[in-house]
Order: C-alpha cells, then sequence, then structure tokens
C-alpha cells in the first residue's frame, strides 16, 4: 500500500511541476529589449525622435514597477541608416546581448536586411517608422510593422489630393532607397487610378546637397503638384531650392509621408514650409485624451512638441511592453504570438495587426501654416 501511495504522490508532483511550468511567471529579472536606431549619419535627428519616444516609454513603464515587477532593460544599437551595419546590430542583440524582442530600424532598407536574422534567431522585430510596403509582404511570422506603409497612405492622401486639391499633374523626387521607391510606385498606381497623370520622378541619394540640376529638370514640366520622400535635412534642401528656382508660384509641395512635420524641418526652410500638405498617423494637435496627455509628457521631458517619429517609437516600446504582459514570459515565441494579437490604443488612436503584421491605422490630412500642423481631414481610413 505504501508503494501505491509512493507512486500516487510522484505522479502528482510530476503534474504539478507541468502546471507550475506552464503557468511560469516572468523570472525575476530585467527584460531585454534590442533598439537598432540611426544615432549617427544622415538621419541621425530621425532617428533620435524615435529613441526618444521609445526611452520615453520604457521609463514610464520602469517608473509604474515594470512588467510585474520586473524592469525593461533596453540595449541600443546605432546602424547609422546602412544595411549592413543594421544587420551586425541586430545580429549582436540576439546573439551577445539575448533580448528577447527588438525595436527596428530606422529606413526601410534596413528593416528589409535585419528580417532575416530575426527569423533566423526567432526573435520579434518591429519596426516603428519603415513605410517600404514589401516589408509585410515576405510572409516572415518574426517581422511587425508598427506604423502605417506607403500604400496605406498613398489610398487616404491621393484622393484627397486629387479630388478635393485638383492636384492632376504630379512629380516625384524621392530618395533611393527602398523606402522611396516603394512610396513612388504605390503613389503613381493610386494617382492613376484616381486619372491623374505623372509627368516626372527623379531619385537623389540619401545625404545629397546639389538639387538643382533635378529642379532645373522640374521647371520645364507641366507639374501642379510635386510630391516629396525622404527625411528631415534631405527635404529641406529640396525644399529651399525649390524655391529659390521659383517654382511656389508653379506647384504644390505635398510631403504625404510626412518626412518633413517636425520642429527641425521648420527651423531649417521657415517660412517656405507654409502650404505643404501631407499625410500622418499623428501629429501634436490632434484633440483626443491619450494625444493631449501624450504631447504634454513629451513637452514636459523634451521641451519640444513630439512628431510621428517620437510617437512612433512610444507606441511600439507600449506595444511590446503590452505583449510581454500577455505573454507572461520573456520568451520571444510567446511575445511573438501574443503582439500579433494585442489590439493597441494610445497618442495615433486604435490600432491592431493584420493577418500580415501590419499595424491598421487611420490618417490624418495635414497642412502646415505659420510654422504649426494643422489637421484639414480625417481620420481618413487606411484600410
Amino acid at each position: 500500500m505504501k508503494g501505491k501511495n509512493w507512486i500516487i504522490l510522484m505522479a502528482i508532483g510530476v503534474l504539478l511541476s507541468f502546471v507550475s511550468a506552464s503557468f511560469a511567471a516572468i523570472p525575476a529579472g530585467p527584460i531585454r529589449v534590442g533598439v537598432v536606431m540611426p544615432t549617427s549619419g544622415t538621419l541621425a535627428y530621425d532617428g533620435g525622435l524615435a529613441l526618444n519616444g521609445i526611452k520615453m516609454a520604457v521609463d514610464e513603464v520602469n517608473k509604474a514597477g515594470g512588467i510585474k515587477g520586473n524592469k525593461l532593460e533596453l540595449f541600443v544599437e546605432d546602424s547609422a541608416g546602412v544595411p549592413a551595419t543594421a544587420v551586425a546590430a541586430i545580429e549582436k542583440l540576439v546573439g551577445m546581448s539575448k533580448v528577447s524582442a527588438v525595436i527596428g530600424d530606422f529606413g526601410s532598407s534596413c528593416t528589409l536586411a535585419m528580417m532575416d536574422v530575426a527569423q533566423r534567431a526567432q526573435v520579434p522585430l518591429i519596426t516603428p517608422i519603415s513605410l517600404a510596403p514589401k516589408i509585410t509582404e515576405q510572409g516572415n511570422i518574426w517581422t511587425f510593422r508598427g506604423c502605417d506603409n506607403s500604400e496605406m497612405i498613398a489610398k487616404g492622401f491621393t484622393k484627397w489630393a486629387v479630388k478635393t486639391k485638383k492636384l492632376d499633374k504630379w512629380a516625384f523626387i524621392a530618395v533611393n532607397t527602398d523606402y522611396g521607391r516603394g512610396s513612388v510606385e504605390a503613389f503613381k498606381k493610386k494617382v492613376a487610378e484616381l486619372g491623374g497623370e505623372v509627368v516626372f520622378t527623379e531619385y537623389f541619394q540619401q545625404g545629397e546637397t546639389d538639387y538643382y540640376p533635378i529642379i532645373t529638370k522640374l521647371k520645364a514640366t507641366k507639374a501642379n503638384g510635386l510630391c516629396m520622400f525622404g527625411e528631415t535635412v534631405d527635404l529641406s534642401r529640396v525644399v529651399n531650392q525649390f524655391y529659390e528656382m521659383g517654382l511656389n508660384e508653379k506647384m504644390t509641395l505635398m510631403d504625404p509621408t510626412s518626412g518633413t512635420f517636425n520642429p527641425k524641418f521648420i527651423e531649417l526652410v521657415k517660412e517656405k514650409a507654409n502650404g505643404i500638405v501631407g499625410a500622418s498617423r499623428f501629429v501634436a494637435t490632434i484633440k483626443t485624451p491619450a494625444a493631449k496627455k501624450f504631447v504634454a509628457d513629451y513637452h514636459k521631458r523634451y521641451g519640444a512638441d513630439p512628431e510621428k517619429y517620437a510617437q512612433a517609437g512610444y507606441d511600439v516600446a507600449k506595444m511590446v511592453t503590452m505583449a510581454i504582459t500577455k505573454a507572461d514570459s520573456t520568451e520571444p515565441a510567446k511575445i511573438r504570438e501574443a503582439l500579433s494579437k494585442i489590439s493597441y490604443k494610445g497618442p495615433q488612436g486604435k490600432a491592431h495587426f493584420n493577418e500580415k503584421n501590419q499595424l491598421i491605422i487611420d490618417e490624418y490630412i495635414i497642412a502646415i501654416k505659420d510654422g504649426v500642423f494643422q489637421i484639414v481631414a480625417g481620420p481618413v481610413s487606411a484600410e
């Protein structure tokens, strides 16, 4: 009889060990999250804004007690906006730092380069910024996009621009990257569907300083709208040289992916920013309670209003936190599964991931007037 009791007790013990393991809480200690962002090079300013948002979100979580008593610890690597450097950065994070998830990168070309590493290591990678549509079209279940993409923006913006603003002859000046090329292709398709015409397309290299040859060719076209794809510093040079050659009297400036919707751009071009129109999922003038609180908290911390890069970094960091909490684990596979199922509500509004790990979020149509980013339409559905 004693032998039977001993066997029963052993069986119960084994059963309890399996049950406790299946419900095991997050192990005590820091929760490691990796970040790959350009903190040097041409994109350093823009990447720094996203990093500001990430750090603010993590500090908020840690100040509130962390995740079930465990603090988040960031491991930040500089990609310098270079795909090969971004790959080395994520390999270091998943191989040496043993992070549970990676936030990054800024540029689409860098994110695309990192995706294979995330898949091989089976660690979730979530980009807060990269817009190239093909990022979420490759069936990589380990990669998420925590923002809109060029096709989504094109759907919302082109209809307003062609139908409401009557901009029917489009010119494109875009950075020669996956983001720039992918955006041009997405917008060309939508412009054609709406009966508009593309009369000019030129690409430039990141960090270019002389746009006069491109703008000289642009001047000879019949375009009534110039659509720009790039980032803060590069596009400030485009706009300044565009004005120097007097094209502002001929066509409307458009920045549909809102790469210039930040205080630095206004500082660089001053009154030349007036009249630029574009689309964005977030600007500091959104009046929802969540947006107003985020703007106030960010301004208190950094002394400036946030724009979409800071918002994106903040929201993606909060999404990762939510996924770790729901998974109740630091195991990357469980975090990936939880991330795919979350519904998130933050400064940019309500959002969720579709079956391709693409965030679904509405857009706003924005115009710049006297240095203020004004909402002129929206929210517009991007689905």
